[in-house]
């Protein structure tokens, strides 16, 4: 169903990689069950590994035990002590692959790849740091509605508009504002450099509890898509210019940590007299 991969102590060397593997409708098998993971960079094969899925116990514990049914779980298979790794930063945008097998026997069921990058990036009392640098950030906010067609644009018009922000404007940092932007975008942001604080949508408005729910599990929706790519350093989790809501930002706060540990949260306002929740002070300042 999904797949996050998170790369572990990149600067250390000797880096390593955790693949959580979401899957759905597992049914009982009379043969073993396994997932195969395979790093890949480009066409060539650095490491394999593979783990069991202990599919009686899945059922067990979701208190189903007929043959027939079928359990929803998460498989974590590491990959460890990968020497010679090559960093994702803003002008070497090293990218690698997993690819994931399902195998009942040796029958593969199903199969999925996802890109990634091994990099860290960190906001600190320093300023942003990108592997261990302190790198100035200049950006600027994308909007995703063009004139007359709105959203509808091809992969090509999408990741023209990355193209543009880094290489003509030579920004490297970009904001999408105020939503989740298109996979052509973002996989372009990868290619080419170009770092991103992607944001949930809305606009200044607030609604009632049932809205609320909503945002949040807009939250989640825009993790789960979205996890893998090197150039997101930010999850923006607040309404755009909305105004303080305690128990609402608690919420959305706390879903982007548990969904994804290894990235900070943010989220614009336009007054700084605001209750700071998230992990980076983020603002349209127009002081000026």
């Amino acid at each position: 169903e999904n797949i996050f991969v998170r790369p572990k102590d990149v600067l250390s060397g000797k880096p390593s990689v955790d693949v959580e593997c979401f899957l759905e409708n597992v049914k009982a098998s009379r043969k073993p069950l396994s997932i195969e993971v395979e790093l890949l960079d480009g066409n060539q094969t650095i490491r394999k590994a593979s783990q069991k899925i202990a599919a009686a116990a899945s059922r067990k514990s979701t208190g189903q035990t007929s043959p027939d049914a079928t359990t929803n779980s998460s498989v974590v298979v590491s990959l460890v002590d990968l020497a010679g790794i090559k960093l994702w930063d803003l002008t070497d945008r090293n990218l690698y692959s997993i690819r994931v097998h399902l195998v009942e026997g040796a029958q593969v069921l199903d199969e999925d790849s996802r890109r990634f990058g091994f990099r860290k990036a960190e906001f600190t009392d320093h300023g942003f740091e990108l592997n261990g640098k302190v790198i100035k950030l200049r950006g600027l906010d994308r909007h995703q509605t063009f004139p007359w067609v709105g959203q509808a644009m091809p992969g090509r018009v999408q990741r023209r508009d990355a193209d543009i922000l880094r290489n003509k404007l030579h920004c490297n940092i970009v904001r999408t504002s105020h939503y989740p932007q298109s996979r052509h975008f973002l996989d372009a942001c990868d290619e080419m450099g170009l770092l991103v604080l992607e944001e949930i949508p809305g606009w200044q408005h607030i609604g009632d509890q049932a809205w609320k729910d909503i945002s949040v599990d807009n939250v989640r929706r825009m993790i789960r898509r979205d996890w893998n790519h090197p150039s997101i350093v930010l999850w923006g989790v607040r309404i755009n210019e909305s105004k303080d809501d305690h128990d609402f930002y608690t919420r959305t706060n706390a879903t982007a940590h548990q969904l994804d540990p290894s990235r900070q949260t943010g989220g614009i306002r336009y007054f700084q007299e605001s209750e700071f929740l998230e992990d980076v002070f983020t603002m349209n300042d127009f002081g000026f």
